[in-house]
This record gives structure tokens, sequence and C-alpha cells, in this order.
């Protein structure tokens, strides 16, 4: 029998499950603060934030973090970014970040919005994709000369120039060849000249301008990259699909795409595609082989609410939240809409359940925005967070009121909740830590463990805002493993691309089974940690990993046994695990 949805949060923990998140970015040295230039016009650019990535760079082990930076808006015809900017902070292995932007080499002259973390031309080093309002830059990582990385742009000699309002974007190969292509979305088509003016009731009767919404506005395609192997790129948006007759289509010609995740929805070998579009339908590409697509989004059960209506899609996430080994698919959504939880019933035929997961009315009143997939507890099951902040800066003078009868607020509380393994959740936000009791204006959310302790840590971009650096801090007895895993396309023509995006991987211990798919994409404008950390419950050893490789033939592997509390290194191909270069911090001594 599915479980109430629940307004209110459930029980205190146990005394042995105590879950702490601690913000640590200022004693961190991550002093970023996102520049979203409010105006007196509402532009909308204004208050959709940018994103966090995790990358290690110079693959020493530790990850670095990146925070994408708005700037001016409307971004003057010429600029050359002087001020403010995107910012790469490198990880020093003691717990503190430095700031090395200025000679990594990242600066671009636009709103920024989105950010990707691929290897696209295999060479273990990991890229950069940045997207911007007007603008996408693709950054190489280099040798800098002096022993270290840095990163040199290439968008143009790449192929890779795009025009219209770019959003969230990752890298996957969707062509089965070992190399990772790009995938844009791309948001409203907006005239500034002639912006609309939208209003609603001001507390005291007068009506004021608010930002518009995505109803206003025409909506514009994705973008599809395919890679050509030698470091340039295709554009194959209209013409990678085919209709139910058979005909050669492109990808939907309008979306007002917001999040993105291409993994095997449908357990088939060939990856799909899922788009979340705000206030029109989702788009969902079914993959065929050789990089072809069909939209099947209406009639496989993910375009629109269980009332068939759209949503304010904007974060999405996917994993296997109900023990069935199958990819769920988690969005965030706007204010009055509760956010979504579709069940992959398998082979990518989906049931949206979100009133019965106990995520609907929790998160009714908030907007929901980056989010992420992680096991804080360590027993095998997945937990969810969400950053949530409106989109009505001058929220607290408009008259209306949610159904409580409270105020809106421009500031809103992120959301914590725990799984149990088979699709029902429980908000205990307010026992996770002193950040779940203030308000920010969350925006993009990147999770990784950037101590490397075998605990999923979790940067947030607020919007207007500082950033943020939650640092789990949960004390549990249970295990951990963590999986890198590496394509071998680099040697054989036939392998995988070498970030391994697309694996399944399931884990065997103690005669159970867990399911964890390596994907591209996931939560509003950010990129997560690669590397796949696994809560192993009471297990003290993991009896067999099986790895199906996204390559061609979708050939599958086994390793094991490996002990738990380790990172372990698995390379298509190799006869054996390794361990992984994963160090433990060494906390910097105070004086």
């Amino acid at each position: 029998m599915p479980l109430d949805d629940p307004v209110n949060e459930g029980p205190p923990l146990p005394e042995e499950a105590r879950i702490a998140f601690r913000d640590l970015a200022k004693a961190a040295g991550i002093n970023f603060l996102h520049i979203n230039s409010p105006s007196e016009k509402h532009y909308v650019p204004e208050i959709m934030g940018g994103g966090a990535a995790w990358i290690d760079y110079d693959q020493d082990g530790y990850m670095d973090l990146l925070l994408v930076q708005g700037g001016r808006f409307p971004v003057p015809a010429e600029e050359k970014r002087t001020g403010p900017t995107t910012r790469l902070y490198h990880n020093n292995g003691d717990g503190t970040f430095t700031d090395v932007t200025e000679k990594s080499g990242i600066r671009h002259p636009s709103f920024g919005q989105g950010v990707a973390v691929g290897d696209y031309d295999n060479d273990g080093f990991p890229d950069l994709l940045i997207t911007c309002y007007g603008h996408c830059h693709l950054f190489h990582n280099e040798p800098d000369g002096k022993g270290s990385r840095h990163f040199r742009e290439v968008t143009r000699e790449a192929g890779v120039v795009t025009d219209g309002w770019c959003t969230s974007c990752t890298f996957a190969d969707l062509h089965g060849n070992g190399f990772l292509d790009i995938f844009m979305c791309r948001y409203v088509i907006m005239d500034l000249k002639n912006f609309p003016k939208c209003a609603h009731k001001h507390v005291n009767g007068k009506e004021v301008l608010i930002a518009c919404g995505p109803k206003e506005f025409k909506g514009n395609q994705c973008v599809l990259y395919k890679n050509n192997g030698n470091g340039t790129f295709t554009n194959v948006s209209d013409k990678c699909c085919v209709d139910g007759k058979g005909n050669r289509t492109g990808l939907e010609p309008e979306g007002k795409g917001l999040g993105v995740l291409i993994l095997d929805f449908d357990d088939d070998g060939i990856m799909d595609i899922f788009v979340g579009n705000d206030e029109i339908q989702n788009h969902f590409y079914r993959g065929r082989r050789n990089g072809e697509f069909e939209s099947v989004g209406y009639s496989h059960g993910c375009a629109a609410s269980e009332a068939g209506g759209p949503m304010g899609s904007m974060g999405v996430e996917a994993g296997d939240l109900f023990g069935k080994g199958n990819a769920d698919i988690f969005v965030t959504t706007f204010f009055n809409e509760g956010n979504t939880l579709y069940r992959n019933e398998g082979k990518a035929f989906f049931t949206d359940v979100s009133k019965q997961g106990g995520l609907y009315h929790a998160c009714f009143n908030n907007v929901g925005w980056g989010t992420c997939l992680l096991d804080v507890r360590r027993n095998g099951m997945l937990d969810i967070f969400v950053g949530n902040g409106h989109v009505y800066s001058n929220a607290e003078e408009l008259d209306m009121r949610m159904p409580n009868g409270e105020k809106h607020h421009y500031k809103q509380n992120a959301q914590l909740f725990l799984g149990d393994g088979r699709g029902h959740f429980r908000e205990i936000s307010s026992q996770a830590g002193p950040y779940f009791l203030e308000r920010h204006v969350g925006r993009g959310v990147a999770m990784g463990d950037y101590d490397n302790d075998g605990h999923m840590d979790i940067a947030i971009n607020n919007c207007g805002e500082a950033a943020a650096l939650l640092h789990n801090e949960t004390e549990t007895p249970n295990h951990w493993i963590r999986l890198v895993l590496e394509g071998n396309r680099p040697v054989n023509p036939q392998g995988s691309n070498r970030d391994a995006i697309g694996a399944k991987v399931t884990l065997t211990m103690a005669g159970k089974k867990l399911v964890r798919h390596l994907k591209g994409g996931g939560s509003y404008l950010s990129a997560h940690d690669r590397r796949l950390l696994v809560g192993l419950g009471a297990a003290t050893q993991v009896d067999e990993v099986e790895v199906r490789w996204p390559n061609r033939a979708a050939s599958t592997q086994r390793f094991g046994p490996l002990a738990a509390d380790h990172s372990y290194r698995l390379v298509e191909g190799a006869g054996a695990a390794v361990a992984a270069h994963c160090p433990p911090i060494k906390p910097k001594r105070s004086n």
C-alpha cells in the first residue's frame, strides 16, 4: 500500500543516525558571490542563477570546484569581462581551496548559466563546457608548461559556436563511437527591445512588475553536437531523430529546457535523453542505433504530470529510487505544483507517483531548482536534496499567499528527504544542520566527496548570494565503496568513452543487489562528481560488481570481491579492479 504524502516532517531520527551538514564555504576559502544584476525591469535571466561543478582538473585525486558567474545584464555587446567571472577553486587536499581562476584560462564575456564536465578527447583530463545567455564556451584542458594544467577556449575551432539562451548541458556518447557528444538545452527566445511587462497586485493594491514566466516567450530547440573524434563537432540537431513513419527529423523544434538527463532508461544498451521543460511538455528521446532517436514523451508517461498538464520542470535527477534496478526520474518544479516523481515501470514507461512518495505536498509551496540523489546514511537507499528559491525577488511585497495562508518568500529553505528504497521519502530538513534552517535563493547544486571521506558533500550556487559548501558530517556505522570507472576507447576502437558516462553498475553483497547509473547531466545547470559513491549498509565486502559498459556492444564485465571503505578503479577490459587515487585530506594545522 502506498504511504500517504505527509506535509510535515517525520519523527526525530534514532540516535544511531546522526545526520549533519555544515556550511564550510568561508572556512574552506570559497569566497564566491553570485552576481545577478537585479533591475527594475525584472529581466528573467536575473533570477535564473548559475551552476556548480566538481572537477578534478589536474588529476591529483581531489575534486576541485567551479562556480558559474552571471555578471552584467543585459550583457554589453563588446564586453570583455573585467569584473566578477566564473571561478575555479583548486582543492588543496587539507580541507581548503585556493582560487586559481586567473591562471586557469577560464574567462568568458557572457552572462553565465550552466556547466558540464567531460573528457571529450579521451586524453585523461576533464574538459569544460560553460553555457551562457547568448553563447556557450568550450574549454580544453591542457598542460600549462609549469607542471600543472590550464584551460584554453576552443569553441570556434571545435565547431560548437551556439546562439540563444543556453542552460543545462552535458557530455555523453550518443553515437556509440567512444567519444563524448555535447547536448545543450536552450530556454526561451527573448527580445530585450520589446520585453513584456508582467505585473502582480501589490499589498497596497497597486500593480508592480515581476519576472515574466516562460509562457510569455517562444521556446527554442535544444542542440546536439556529434563528436567527430578529432577535436571537432558537427551539429546534428535537425537530423538526429526519426518520426513514427521512419522519416528523418530533428529534436523537438520548440523546447524550454532547463534540465537534461542522459542514460539508458529502457535498459536496451542504448542511451536515451530526458529534457525537463518549463511549463511545456517534457521531452523524452528514446535511443535507437547510430545516434538516432524518437520523441516518445507522451506515450512513455513522462511528458506531463499525473493530471495531464505540463509542469515548471527545472532540476532533474535519475536513479533507482524503488529498488527495482530501473532508473526513475525526479523533477523539481514551480510552487503550487509539487515536485514530480516518475517511477520507471520497465522499458522506460513511467508513472507519476508524486503524491504517494512523500515529496508532493512537502514541496508544494517552494520553487525547486538544483537537486541531487545521495545516500546520506550509507544504507544503500538513495535520498534527495533540493535547493529552493522563488522567482519573484519582490515576493514579500506581493498580494499572494500560500494555501496555508503564509506569505511567499524570495529566499526559501533547502530540503532533505530520506528514502526507504521503495520510493517513499520523509523530510528531515530541520534535523540536518543550520543551513537548512536558513532561507536562501537556491539554484545550482552539485554533489561531490571533496575530502574523500566516503560522505557526499554538496555545493550550492545561490542566486545573488554567497555560495555554500555543505560538508557532510553525518555519523553512521555503515560502510561504503567508491568506484571510478574508465572506458578504454583510447586503446580500443570498440571501447567506451574514457569517462564511462552511460555505464550501468550492479553491486551484489550478502545476496542483495544495488544498481547505480553513471549518467550524463542531472541537477540544474550543474555537474556532479562522476565517481560513484555507494552506501553498503553493514556489509564489509562487495561480492561482485558488474559493469555494463556504454560501448556499442553494451558489453559486461565483472569485478570482485572488493573490500568496503575503499576506492577502486575499474578499467574496461582489465583483469581486476585496482586502487583508485582518492587520498584522504590532511587537515590544515592551526597555528
